[in-house]
């Protein structure tokens, strides 16, 4: 995990940007970008789930399977910005 932020003091606002894989996924807390869903296609959505789970990831949801055919879960942060992890059943 990558963050910048203005002021180094402050928590926020923070630019962040979380690596795996090669893949970069970037979230940020400034003004008027809050809010946001980002939806990440996995392999083994049960395997990441308890990852994040075992590093101590707050806010994140249990898997479920959903109508839409597929097995999925959610981390949302405290600025609401949420990122949904999914793989097809």
């Amino acid at each position: 995990m990558n963050s910048w932020r203005p002021d180094q003091t402050k928590e926020d606002p923070c630019y962040m940007a979380f690596v795996r894989d090669g893949v970069w996924l970037q979230v940020t807390s400034y003004k008027g970008t809050l809010g946001t869903c980002v939806y990440v296609y996995v392999d083994d959505v049960d395997s990441l789930h308890a990852e994040f789970v075992a590093k101590g990831v707050p806010n994140v949801d249990p898997v479920q399977d959903q109508s839409w055919k597929m097995r999925e879960f959610a981390v949302t942060d405290p600025d609401n910005n949420t990122l949904r992890f999914g793989q097809e059943i």
